[in-house]
């Protein structure tokens, strides 16, 4: 049950096409090969649930290839992180290379390049909450810097309904211990 609860997306992302895999330009797709995911449909999944279940979307992009991407996916996942950031929000990953319209879809929220990866929280209706743009104009990403972190602290002030205080100083916190790692 929290297995399910936790991981809505990713499993719907599971059930409709399995790993990601870029479309060949001009190639026929192989058998074995999935079609790529379309990102609307990724996102209209995750903001239905967050209507279902009373949350907000944490919408986040990401690429193959990029680190800090997935430094923030295994931070979502951690044993101590996970239980208190899903209480307020489905998460929902849009891989701007191998999936369809995802570059697209990122654009539709931002004004220009934001690199990624780029967090926005959205309400169920899709109106955006909070982004990782900081008031300096730059992208805090996966955070590290003092203060990236603090606007971390500051988009989940201004979204969590669930999220204690406390629980966000604890995942400042770990931010500031994965820094020093």
């Amino acid at each position: 049950m929290l297995m399910r609860r936790r991981f809505p997306i990713l499993l719907a992302v599971m059930v409709m096409g399995g790993p990601l895999v870029p479309a060949r330009a001009g190639a026929q797709q192989d058998a074995q090969q999935p079609a790529p995911l379309d990102a609307t449909e990724i996102l209209a999944a995750g903001l239905a649930e967050a209507g279902r279940v009373d949350r907000l979307v944490f919408l986040h992009s990401g690429a193959p290839w990029c680190g800090w991407c997935k430094r923030l996916e295994q931070w979502l996942q951690r044993d101590d992180i996970a239980p208190i950031f899903f209480k307020d929000f489905v998460d929902v990953k849009i891989d701007v290379e191998e999936m369809t319209g995802g570059q697209e879809l990122i654009d539709s929220y931002t004004e220009g390049p934001v690199g990624v990866p780029w967090l926005a929280i959205l309400k169920p209706d899709g109106t955006v909450v909070a982004t990782s743009i900081a008031p300096n104009g730059r992208n805090i990403g996966s955070p590290q810097a003092e203060w990236e972190i603090e606007h971390w602290n500051t988009m989940m002030r201004t979204a969590a309904k669930r999220i204690t205080e406390e629980e966000i100083e604890y995942m400042a916190k770990t931010w500031a211990e994965d820094r020093q790692n």
